[in-house]
């Protein structure tokens, strides 16, 4: 190349000068998180796949499967987060924080969507049904809903649903719900496979061209919820961009939210006020027994909701006066003079399904220190009866009870085998949200119609579900 023989040290100053000027814009300018750039790669990748022909089936399976036609001009829209970082298979993040849980809601947040199904913040649009007229294909046999919420992803074709219906704990609704999903023919082609069955039950599905996705079906509370995520670029979960485990956490969340706040079958997507998250109470009224004065009943688990299909082959529950009246030992292993040297206000409510003595199923302790180091009561109660019921125990009489640790912190099985004959009892204790509050939850098996008839990790599934009600308390 010629040289220039114009060229002046001015030239080279003024472009000394854009050079760093440059420099220092490249600074200031940090590369892109890997997250966004992989998300926006994936959105182009399902933009792709994603045919006219195709959308416009997934936007009638959209349509027939959620009721999506109640969702529209009569919905309260809020621009909330959304977009997938990857389509890894690794295992679920986190499911949710106590903070998005204390926020009141039957229905999941945006922001646990989320953090389940590993989505970016600040990346989806929530929309809320304010009119609910018709009933939803794959749960027909509901009729129409209590509450629905429509969630979309910004740049994506992804979408999802979450659907209540307040069934007054009626079991039979579950079982409904759970077999309509299972034989759900949404369209040509479309297969559904059960993936887990047990404290709530997922599935997936196929549409074929219209694309994959998965129904969680969950109990809690008052009423039952249905939740569905569809991924139209996919034609089976397996080469989608979400795992069992992912919709698995979101489940989860959407059992505690029914737990805590669909009990009241309150037809608002905020059953509690906003803020009011100091405690859940009761409004069933029930026997408690102890010494004076005892914990109110409030704060006690309500006895209808100990109803299960394995606890008493799903008979009706109610609260009575205690099968040994004034009584707080409910745990193999414990007697009444060593509850006597616990500090606090006691109390216990005794379970059953009939009027006699036969018919008690199980049993809730609340123990409340009103101390200034309850703190450090509730902690040494606990492990208190860590240390009892691990060690087990053997009566005058030879009967010997051994005990194992449930699945998750707090929870036990005791086995006692006297006279040829095998008892099991399962044994749960929580913190609770009253400051200074035990929970102790247990029931048992026995022979015939009364007691537990299921597995033994059925009844950590029970324990499970009645132990989040009591800690909320």
């Amino acid at each position: 190349m010629a040289e220039h023989d114009d060229w002046t040290a001015a030239d080279d100053a003024r472009l000394r000068a854009a050079l760093t000027s440059l420099r220092t814009d490249v600074e200031a300018a940090p590369l892109p998180d890997v997250r966004f750039v992989k998300a926006r790669g994936m959105a182009r990748r399902r933009r792709r796949f994603l045919t006219a022909g195709a959308a416009a089936a997934a936007a009638a399976v959209v349509a027939g499967t959620v009721g999506y036609d109640a969702l529209g001009p009569d919905g309260d829209v809020v621009h909330l987060p959304a977009a997938r970082t990857s389509t890894t298979t690794s295992a679920a993040p986190s499911p949710t924080t106590a903070t998005s849980l204390d926020q009141p809601g039957i229905l999941p947040l945006a922001s646990e969507w989320e953090s389940t199904l590993d989505l970016p913040a600040d990346s989806v649009r929530l929309v809320q049904a304010k009119q609910l007229e018709g009933g939803v294909e794959c749960a027909d046999q509901l009729g129409v809903p209590t509450l629905q919420q429509s969630l979309t992803q910004a740049s994506s074709p992804i979408s999802a649903a979450a659907t209540y219906w307040d069934t007054g704990s009626d079991t039979t609704k579950l079982a409904a719900l759970e077999q309509s999903v299972a034989k759900c023919q949404a369209g040509p082609g479309f297969t559904v496979r059960a993936e887990h069955v047990g404290d709530y039950s997922l599935y997936s599905y196929s549409a074929k061209d219209a694309g994959s996705g998965w129904f969680a079906v969950v109990s809690g509370g008052q009423g039952v919820e249905l939740l569905q995520l569809i991924d139209p670029a996919f034609p089976d979960v397996a080469s989608g961009g979400f795992t069992k485990d992912e919709l698995g956490a979101l489940a989860a969340v959407a059992r505690t939210r029914l737990d805590r706040y669909a009990g009241g079958g309150s037809s608002s997507p905020t059953a509690l006020p906003t803020g009011s998250s100091a405690r859940t109470v009761s409004t069933e009224k029930m026997t408690v027994t102890g010494p004076d004065p005892v914990p109110s009943w409030k704060l006690f688990v309500p006895a209808s909701r100990w109803k299960d299909p394995l606890l008493a082959k799903g008979a009706g529950t109610t609260s009575g006066p205690g099968a040994l009246e004034g009584s707080t030992a409910i745990v193999a292993c414990e007697d009444d003079t060593e509850q006597a040297g616990i500090a606090g206000r006691v109390g216990v409510v005794s379970i059953r399904i009939g009027t006699g003595t036969q018919s008690y199923v199980g049993n809730q302790r609340v123990r409340i220190f009103d101390d200034v180091q309850a703190g450090a009561l509730v902690a040494a109660d606990l492990a208190r009866t860590d240390d009892l019921v691990m060690k087990g125990c053997q009566t005058p009489g030879g009967a010997r009870t051994t005990a194992v640790a449930g699945p998750t912190k707090g929870t036990y099985l005791l086995t006692t085998k006297a006279g040829g004959q095998t008892l099991r009892q399962w044994v749960g204790v929580t913190a609770m949200r009253t400051s200074g509050g035990v929970s102790t939850v247990t029931f048992h098996s026995a022979q015939g119609g009364a007691g537990f008839q299921g597995s033994v990790e059925q009844g950590f599934t029970l324990l499970t579900r009645l132990l989040a009600q009591a800690s909320q308390r």
